[in-house]
């Protein structure tokens, strides 16, 4: 499958956008995360020159992004575990998803994530995943993890598509 070939800045842009945890592609690519971010901002260094991703660097970053996007894939919720079960209004809901949502907050800005996919405020965030003596504890439902699993597919699809390529003009160490 060919690649879609972007640049540094619609990658960070799409990254920002869709709430991806630049300390994660830090790891993966083995830069620091103040490295990754001084590039993707274009800060400059001494002689005034904005810095940039080295070759290796974006070579270190494709790789990263096929990892990110399988990881991400392989975070899709499963509705209906065993804990499933169906309130006196005929809601079913799995508290079982609150673990496998924590763990995608690990690769994903969760609160952002929420937000954008299901319209939850910070507030019912903190209550449906945080807070054990809420009454809303653990109420993710069915209609809540396909909407969730749908954007980490939408992310992963486009992730494992980009192939990040140097600026036009000659790139500098990021270290």
């Amino acid at each position: 499958m060919e690649k879609v070939k972007v640049s540094q800045d619609v990658l960070y842009q799409y990254l920002m956008e869709h709430g991806i945890k630049l300390v994660r592609l830090a790891e993966l690519t083995g830069l620091s995360e103040a490295s990754i971010n001084s590039c993707f901002k274009h800060q400059l260094i001494n002689n005034g020159t904005p810095r940039s991703f080295t070759r290796q660097a974006i070579r270190n970053m494709n790789e990263a992004l096929e990892q990110i996007a399988d990881t991400l894939r392989g975070l899709v919720l499963q509705f209906g575990s065993d804990q499933t079960y169906t309130n006196q209004r005929g809601a079913t809901y799995d508290p079982a998803l609150v673990e496998p949502l924590k763990k995608i907050g690990e690769w994903m800005n969760l609160t952002a994530l929420v937000e954008r996919v299901l319209g939850w405020n910070q507030r019912k965030k903190e209550n449906v995943l945080v807070t054990r003596s809420s009454k809303a504890y653990g109420t993710v439902s069915q209609a809540d993890a396909t909407a969730i699993n749908n954007e980490l597919l939408a992310v992963a699809g486009v992730l494992g598509s980009y192939e990040v390529v140097a600026d036009s003009n000659d790139t500098i160490s990021t270290e």
